[in-house]
Protein backbone atom coordinates (compact mmCIF):
# COMPACT_ATOMS: atom_id res chain seq x y z
CA UNK A 1 0.00 0.00 0.00
CA UNK A 2 1.37 3.36 -1.44
CA UNK A 3 -0.57 5.70 0.49
CA UNK A 4 -2.46 5.49 3.54
CA UNK A 5 -3.39 3.17 5.99
CA UNK A 6 -6.80 3.69 7.20
CA UNK A 7 -9.21 0.82 8.27
CA UNK A 8 -10.97 1.84 5.25
CA UNK A 9 -7.74 1.17 2.74
CA UNK A 10 -7.24 -1.84 4.53
CA UNK A 11 -10.62 -3.18 4.15
CA UNK A 12 -10.53 -2.10 0.22
CA UNK A 13 -7.31 -3.67 -0.46
CA UNK A 14 -8.69 -6.84 1.39
CA UNK A 15 -11.87 -6.76 -0.67
CA UNK A 16 -9.98 -6.70 -4.07
CA UNK A 17 -8.19 -10.11 -2.72
CA UNK A 18 -11.42 -11.71 -1.81
CA UNK A 19 -12.90 -10.67 -5.47
CA UNK A 20 -9.60 -12.22 -7.21
CA UNK A 21 -9.68 -15.29 -5.80
CA UNK A 22 -13.61 -15.69 -5.61
CA UNK A 23 -14.04 -15.85 -2.36
CA UNK A 24 -17.68 -14.79 -0.62
CA UNK A 25 -17.22 -12.84 3.54
CA UNK A 26 -20.25 -15.61 4.68
CA UNK A 27 -17.09 -17.90 4.22
CA UNK A 28 -14.80 -15.65 6.70
CA UNK A 29 -14.18 -17.99 10.27
CA UNK A 30 -11.91 -15.51 12.04
CA UNK A 31 -9.44 -12.64 11.41
CA UNK A 32 -6.87 -11.93 13.58
CA UNK A 33 -5.40 -8.60 13.92
CA UNK A 34 -2.77 -6.27 16.09
CA UNK A 35 -3.94 -3.68 18.51
CA UNK A 36 -3.94 -0.85 15.96
CA UNK A 37 -6.74 1.59 15.96
CA UNK A 38 -7.17 1.26 12.16
CA UNK A 39 -7.51 -2.20 12.52
CA UNK A 40 -9.13 -3.24 15.83
CA UNK A 41 -11.16 -0.06 15.74
CA UNK A 42 -15.20 -1.10 15.69
CA UNK A 43 -16.54 1.56 13.20
CA UNK A 44 -14.24 2.80 11.20
CA UNK A 45 -11.52 0.38 11.38
CA UNK A 46 -10.88 -2.89 9.82
CA UNK A 47 -13.11 -4.88 12.29
CA UNK A 48 -16.23 -2.56 11.80
CA UNK A 49 -15.57 -2.61 7.98
CA UNK A 50 -15.53 -6.46 8.05
CA UNK A 51 -18.29 -6.70 10.51
CA UNK A 52 -20.45 -4.81 8.46
CA UNK A 53 -19.82 -6.61 5.01
CA UNK A 54 -20.46 -9.82 6.89
CA UNK A 55 -23.61 -8.92 8.25
CA UNK A 56 -24.97 -8.95 4.58
CA UNK A 57 -23.53 -12.14 4.22
CA UNK A 58 -25.67 -13.22 7.02
CA UNK A 59 -22.92 -14.33 9.50
CA UNK A 60 -19.84 -12.96 12.22
CA UNK A 61 -16.31 -14.45 12.31
CA UNK A 62 -13.86 -14.42 15.09
CA UNK A 63 -11.91 -11.44 15.64
CA UNK A 64 -8.63 -12.35 17.80
CA UNK A 65 -6.26 -10.18 18.95
CA UNK A 66 -3.02 -11.81 17.93
CA UNK A 67 -2.06 -14.00 21.26
CA UNK A 68 1.67 -13.55 20.70
CA UNK A 69 1.49 -9.70 21.15
CA UNK A 70 -0.96 -10.26 23.60
CA UNK A 71 1.32 -12.65 25.56
CA UNK A 72 4.39 -9.76 25.03
CA UNK A 73 1.81 -7.15 26.17
CA UNK A 74 1.51 -8.92 29.44
CA UNK A 75 4.67 -8.37 30.08
CA UNK A 76 5.29 -5.25 29.48
CA UNK A 77 2.01 -4.40 31.55
CA UNK A 78 4.20 -5.04 34.88
CA UNK A 79 6.12 -1.93 36.29
CA UNK A 80 10.18 -2.92 35.99
CA UNK A 81 11.46 0.65 35.72
CA UNK A 82 13.05 0.14 39.13
CA UNK A 83 15.09 -2.60 37.56
CA UNK A 84 15.19 -1.67 33.81
CA UNK A 85 16.27 1.96 33.99
CA UNK A 86 19.66 1.28 35.60
CA UNK A 87 20.17 -2.08 33.74
CA UNK A 88 19.60 0.09 30.29
CA UNK A 89 21.67 2.71 31.74
CA UNK A 90 24.55 0.45 32.05
CA UNK A 91 24.18 -1.56 28.81
CA UNK A 92 24.06 1.63 27.13
CA UNK A 93 27.34 3.19 28.89
CA UNK A 94 29.04 0.14 27.62
CA UNK A 95 27.78 -0.68 24.29
CA UNK A 96 27.17 2.92 23.33
CA UNK A 97 31.09 3.23 23.32
CA UNK A 98 33.39 1.38 21.10
CA UNK A 99 36.29 1.56 23.59
CA UNK A 100 34.25 0.95 26.36
CA UNK A 101 32.54 -2.10 24.73
CA UNK A 102 35.98 -3.57 23.56
CA UNK A 103 37.58 -3.44 26.44
CA UNK A 104 34.40 -5.01 27.97
CA UNK A 105 34.29 -7.51 26.08
CA UNK A 106 38.23 -7.77 26.74
CA UNK A 107 37.68 -8.11 30.04
CA UNK A 108 35.69 -11.12 29.75
CA UNK A 109 37.21 -13.30 27.70
CA UNK A 110 40.47 -12.50 30.10
CA UNK A 111 38.41 -13.96 33.05
CA UNK A 112 36.84 -16.87 30.97
CA UNK A 113 33.37 -15.56 31.60
CA UNK A 114 30.29 -16.88 31.43
CA UNK A 115 28.88 -14.74 28.69
CA UNK A 116 30.75 -12.97 26.37
CA UNK A 117 28.80 -9.82 25.76
CA UNK A 118 26.12 -7.82 27.27
CA UNK A 119 23.34 -7.63 24.29
CA UNK A 120 21.06 -4.26 23.81
CA UNK A 121 17.70 -3.87 25.46
CA UNK A 122 15.13 -2.84 22.53
CA UNK A 123 11.49 -2.82 23.34
CA UNK A 124 9.94 -4.11 20.05
CA UNK A 125 12.26 -7.46 20.01
CA UNK A 126 10.41 -9.19 22.67
CA UNK A 127 12.52 -11.65 23.62
CA UNK A 128 15.61 -9.06 24.27
CA UNK A 129 14.33 -8.09 27.75
CA UNK A 130 14.84 -11.68 29.43
CA UNK A 131 17.94 -12.03 27.39
CA UNK A 132 19.51 -8.31 28.84
CA UNK A 133 18.45 -9.39 32.37
CA UNK A 134 19.81 -12.67 32.37
CA UNK A 135 23.10 -11.92 31.01
CA UNK A 136 23.79 -8.32 33.46
CA UNK A 137 22.29 -10.82 36.29
CA UNK A 138 24.93 -13.34 35.35
CA UNK A 139 27.99 -10.80 34.87
CA UNK A 140 26.60 -8.08 37.40
CA UNK A 141 30.47 -8.82 39.47
CA UNK A 142 32.01 -8.18 36.14
CA UNK A 143 30.04 -5.28 35.60
CA UNK A 144 30.36 -3.70 39.20
CA UNK A 145 34.36 -4.14 38.82
CA UNK A 146 34.55 -2.92 35.32
CA UNK A 147 32.08 0.21 36.02
CA UNK A 148 34.58 1.19 39.32
CA UNK A 149 37.73 1.18 36.52
CA UNK A 150 35.62 3.55 34.61
CA UNK A 151 34.79 5.80 37.21
CA UNK A 152 31.23 5.52 36.65
CA UNK A 153 29.95 3.55 39.61
CA UNK A 154 26.39 2.29 39.94
CA UNK A 155 25.69 1.89 43.45
CA UNK A 156 22.28 -0.55 43.05
CA UNK A 157 24.94 -3.01 42.10
CA UNK A 158 26.11 -3.22 45.56
CA UNK A 159 22.12 -3.34 47.00
CA UNK A 160 21.21 -7.12 47.74
CA UNK A 161 17.67 -5.75 47.98
CA UNK A 162 17.44 -4.62 44.30
CA UNK A 163 19.45 -7.50 42.62
CA UNK A 164 16.84 -9.37 44.25
CA UNK A 165 14.56 -7.98 42.37
CA UNK A 166 16.76 -8.55 39.02
CA UNK A 167 17.08 -12.24 40.09
CA UNK A 168 13.41 -12.32 39.77
CA UNK A 169 12.71 -10.63 36.51
CA UNK A 170 15.39 -12.30 35.12
CA UNK A 171 14.12 -15.28 36.07
CA UNK A 172 10.30 -14.16 35.30
CA UNK A 173 11.35 -13.24 31.60
CA UNK A 174 13.19 -16.25 31.08
CA UNK A 175 9.69 -18.24 31.86
CA UNK A 176 7.72 -15.77 29.32
CA UNK A 177 10.46 -15.98 26.74
CA UNK A 178 9.74 -19.48 26.40
CA UNK A 179 6.18 -19.47 26.42
CA UNK A 180 6.71 -16.72 23.51
CA UNK A 181 8.61 -19.40 21.87
CA UNK A 182 6.20 -22.16 22.29
CA UNK A 183 3.33 -19.55 20.51
CA UNK A 184 5.65 -18.89 17.66
CA UNK A 185 5.79 -21.02 14.65
CA UNK A 186 3.67 -22.18 10.72
CA UNK A 187 2.16 -25.11 12.16
CA UNK A 188 0.58 -24.34 15.46
CA UNK A 189 -2.83 -24.60 15.62
CA UNK A 190 -5.74 -22.43 17.78
CA UNK A 191 -5.96 -25.28 19.98
CA UNK A 192 -1.76 -25.35 20.30
CA UNK A 193 -2.08 -21.87 21.31
CA UNK A 194 -4.95 -22.69 23.65
CA UNK A 195 -2.97 -25.56 25.64
CA UNK A 196 0.16 -23.27 26.16
CA UNK A 197 -1.94 -20.62 27.78
CA UNK A 198 -3.54 -22.94 29.60
CA UNK A 199 -0.53 -24.65 31.10
CA UNK A 200 1.24 -21.04 31.74
CA UNK A 201 -1.55 -20.22 33.57
CA UNK A 202 -1.00 -22.88 35.71
CA UNK A 203 2.70 -22.55 35.97
CA UNK A 204 1.73 -18.55 37.71
CA UNK A 205 -0.39 -20.24 39.99
CA UNK A 206 2.38 -22.48 40.84
CA UNK A 207 5.16 -20.20 41.25
CA UNK A 208 2.85 -17.89 43.55
CA UNK A 209 2.72 -20.65 45.62
CA UNK A 210 6.77 -21.66 45.53
CA UNK A 211 7.76 -18.14 46.22
CA UNK A 212 5.56 -17.81 49.53
CA UNK A 213 7.54 -20.60 50.95
CA UNK A 214 11.00 -19.68 49.49
CA UNK A 215 10.75 -22.33 47.24
CA UNK A 216 13.24 -21.16 44.73
CA UNK A 217 12.77 -24.51 42.20
CA UNK A 218 11.92 -22.72 38.85
CA UNK A 219 13.26 -19.43 39.82
CA UNK A 220 17.17 -20.46 39.04
CA UNK A 221 18.78 -16.84 39.54
CA UNK A 222 17.15 -16.38 41.96
CA UNK A 223 18.36 -19.87 44.10
CA UNK A 224 21.66 -18.61 43.11
CA UNK A 225 21.38 -15.23 44.49
CA UNK A 226 19.53 -16.92 47.79
CA UNK A 227 22.93 -19.16 48.81
CA UNK A 228 25.47 -16.11 49.29
CA UNK A 229 22.61 -13.26 50.52
CA UNK A 230 22.05 -12.60 53.90
CA UNK A 231 18.97 -10.32 52.84
CA UNK A 232 15.43 -11.95 52.49
CA UNK A 233 13.52 -12.26 49.67
CA UNK A 234 11.10 -9.27 48.74
CA UNK A 235 7.92 -11.87 48.91
CA UNK A 236 5.71 -9.34 48.78
CA UNK A 237 7.12 -7.17 45.98
CA UNK A 238 7.07 -11.07 43.42
CA UNK A 239 3.88 -11.80 44.45
CA UNK A 240 2.34 -8.49 43.10
CA UNK A 241 4.19 -9.39 40.26
CA UNK A 242 2.96 -12.75 39.40
CA UNK A 243 -0.82 -11.46 40.51
CA UNK A 244 -0.55 -8.74 37.84
CA UNK A 245 0.53 -11.64 35.28
CA UNK A 246 -2.61 -13.52 36.10
CA UNK A 247 -4.62 -10.78 36.23
CA UNK A 248 -3.47 -9.75 32.71
CA UNK A 249 -3.46 -13.41 31.10
CA UNK A 250 -7.30 -13.85 32.42
CA UNK A 251 -8.09 -9.99 30.83
CA UNK A 252 -6.13 -10.28 27.63
CA UNK A 253 -6.63 -14.07 26.69
CA UNK A 254 -10.54 -13.69 26.96
CA UNK A 255 -11.54 -14.10 23.83
CA UNK A 256 -9.45 -17.48 23.68
CA UNK A 257 -11.00 -18.75 26.85
CA UNK A 258 -15.08 -17.95 25.64
CA UNK A 259 -14.38 -20.59 22.92
CA UNK A 260 -12.43 -23.00 25.32
CA UNK A 261 -14.99 -25.56 25.29
CA UNK A 262 -15.43 -25.04 21.14
CA UNK A 263 -11.13 -26.12 20.92
CA UNK A 264 -11.56 -29.30 23.37
CA UNK A 265 -13.67 -30.11 21.13
CA UNK A 266 -11.83 -29.78 18.24
CA UNK A 267 -8.60 -30.36 19.98
CA UNK A 268 -9.81 -34.15 21.51
CA UNK A 269 -13.26 -35.21 20.02
CA UNK A 270 -12.70 -38.22 22.23
CA UNK A 271 -12.37 -36.74 25.42
CA UNK A 272 -15.99 -35.76 25.97
CA UNK A 273 -19.50 -36.30 26.62
CA UNK A 274 -21.80 -36.89 23.59
CA UNK A 275 -24.48 -35.59 26.03
CA UNK A 276 -23.25 -32.67 26.53
CA UNK A 277 -22.22 -31.53 22.92
CA UNK A 278 -24.91 -29.62 20.49
CA UNK A 279 -27.05 -32.11 18.84
CA UNK A 280 -25.50 -31.73 15.24
CA UNK A 281 -22.25 -33.56 16.95
CA UNK A 282 -24.02 -35.62 19.31
CA UNK A 283 -24.20 -39.20 17.08
CA UNK A 284 -21.13 -38.77 14.99
CA UNK A 285 -18.81 -38.45 18.26
CA UNK A 286 -20.37 -41.58 19.12
CA UNK A 287 -19.51 -43.18 16.12
CA UNK A 288 -16.18 -41.44 16.16
CA UNK A 289 -15.29 -42.53 19.62
CA UNK A 290 -16.46 -46.07 18.77
CA UNK A 291 -13.81 -46.25 16.18
CA UNK A 292 -10.64 -47.74 17.28
CA UNK A 293 -9.29 -47.02 13.52
CA UNK A 294 -9.85 -43.65 14.14
CA UNK A 295 -8.43 -43.75 17.35
CA UNK A 296 -4.87 -45.05 16.20
CA UNK A 297 -4.91 -42.26 13.29
CA UNK A 298 -5.61 -39.45 16.40
CA UNK A 299 -2.96 -40.70 18.71
CA UNK A 300 -0.10 -40.13 15.80
CA UNK A 301 -0.20 -36.92 16.31
CA UNK A 302 -1.16 -34.89 13.37
CA UNK A 303 -4.68 -33.22 14.20
CA UNK A 304 -5.13 -32.11 10.76
CA UNK A 305 -4.45 -35.57 9.17
CA UNK A 306 -6.81 -37.03 11.61
CA UNK A 307 -9.53 -35.00 10.65
CA UNK A 308 -8.61 -35.50 6.81
CA UNK A 309 -9.54 -39.36 6.95
CA UNK A 310 -12.76 -38.52 8.39
CA UNK A 311 -15.52 -39.69 5.57
CA UNK A 312 -17.51 -37.00 4.34
CA UNK A 313 -20.86 -39.38 4.64
CA UNK A 314 -20.12 -40.10 7.96
CA UNK A 315 -18.76 -37.16 9.80
CA UNK A 316 -19.98 -33.82 7.89
CA UNK A 317 -20.80 -31.80 10.43
CA UNK A 318 -17.49 -32.66 12.63
CA UNK A 319 -15.44 -32.00 9.35
CA UNK A 320 -17.22 -28.89 8.56
CA UNK A 321 -16.88 -28.04 12.65
CA UNK A 322 -12.86 -29.28 11.97
CA UNK A 323 -12.21 -27.02 9.25
CA UNK A 324 -13.54 -23.66 10.64
CA UNK A 325 -11.06 -24.07 13.74
CA UNK A 326 -8.29 -25.04 11.11
CA UNK A 327 -8.67 -22.00 9.04
CA UNK A 328 -8.51 -19.60 12.26
CA UNK A 329 -4.71 -17.97 12.21
CA UNK A 330 -3.90 -17.40 16.67
CA UNK A 331 -1.10 -15.25 15.74
CA UNK A 332 0.11 -12.89 12.83
CA UNK A 333 3.34 -14.40 12.89
CA UNK A 334 3.48 -15.46 9.57
CA UNK A 335 2.70 -11.86 8.44
CA UNK A 336 5.66 -10.67 10.85
CA UNK A 337 7.87 -13.79 9.34
CA UNK A 338 6.71 -11.98 5.84
CA UNK A 339 7.91 -8.22 6.59
CA UNK A 340 11.04 -9.62 8.06
CA UNK A 341 12.03 -11.30 4.73
CA UNK A 342 10.99 -8.10 3.06
CA UNK A 343 12.80 -6.15 5.46
CA UNK A 344 16.30 -7.35 3.47
CA UNK A 345 14.80 -7.61 -0.05
CA UNK A 346 13.68 -4.20 -0.19
CA UNK A 347 16.71 -1.89 0.37
CA UNK A 348 18.21 0.91 -0.36
CA UNK A 349 20.58 -1.04 -2.88
CA UNK A 350 17.53 -2.18 -4.48
CA UNK A 351 16.09 1.22 -5.65
CA UNK A 352 14.39 0.12 -9.17
CA UNK A 353 12.69 -2.88 -7.78
CA UNK A 354 8.77 -2.84 -8.82
CA UNK A 355 6.16 -4.29 -6.90
CA UNK A 356 5.78 -7.35 -9.20
CA UNK A 357 9.04 -8.33 -8.97
CA UNK A 358 8.98 -8.10 -5.05
CA UNK A 359 5.91 -10.16 -4.82
CA UNK A 360 7.99 -12.74 -7.01
CA UNK A 361 10.92 -12.73 -4.31
CA UNK A 362 8.60 -12.45 -1.41
CA UNK A 363 6.82 -15.81 -3.07
CA UNK A 364 9.57 -17.18 -3.30
CA UNK A 365 10.89 -17.01 -0.08
CA UNK A 366 8.31 -17.36 2.42
CA UNK A 367 6.74 -20.73 0.42
CA UNK A 368 7.40 -24.03 0.75
CA UNK A 369 7.23 -24.87 -3.14
CA UNK A 370 10.46 -26.27 -4.56
CA UNK A 371 10.90 -24.92 -8.18
CA UNK A 372 11.89 -27.76 -10.97
CA UNK A 373 14.23 -25.90 -12.80
CA UNK A 374 14.68 -29.16 -15.39
CA UNK A 375 11.34 -28.38 -16.59
CA UNK A 376 11.71 -24.48 -16.67
CA UNK A 377 14.72 -25.03 -18.57
CA UNK A 378 13.47 -27.41 -20.96
CA UNK A 379 10.62 -25.05 -22.27
CA UNK A 380 13.64 -22.01 -22.78
CA UNK A 381 14.87 -22.48 -26.11
CA UNK A 382 18.03 -19.96 -25.14
CA UNK A 383 19.28 -20.18 -21.48
CA UNK A 384 20.87 -16.95 -22.49
CA UNK A 385 19.80 -14.02 -24.88
CA UNK A 386 22.77 -13.19 -27.57
CA UNK A 387 24.82 -9.97 -27.14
Amino acid sequence: MHTTTTGEDIFNELSKTMTEYNLEWKQVQCVTIDGGKNMSGTKKGLVGQITTACEVGGSKPIFLHCLIHQQALCLKYVDMSCVMKPVVSVVNFIRSHALNHRQFRDFLKEIDAEFVNLPYYTAVRWLSCGKVLLHFFELRLEIDLFLTEKNNPQPLLSECEWIWKLAFFADMTGHMNNLNLKLQGKTNLISDYFVHVKAFRAKLALLEGQVKVKNFAHFPCCEKFHAGSKVEFPFSFANEIISDLKKQFQKRFADLDAKANEIRLFHNPFDCNAENLPTQFQMEIIDLQADDRLKDKYREGNLIEFYKCLQPDQFPNSIKFACSFVSIFGSTYLCEQTFSKMKYVKSNYRANLSDDHLKSILTIGSSNLEPDFNEILKSKQQYHSSH
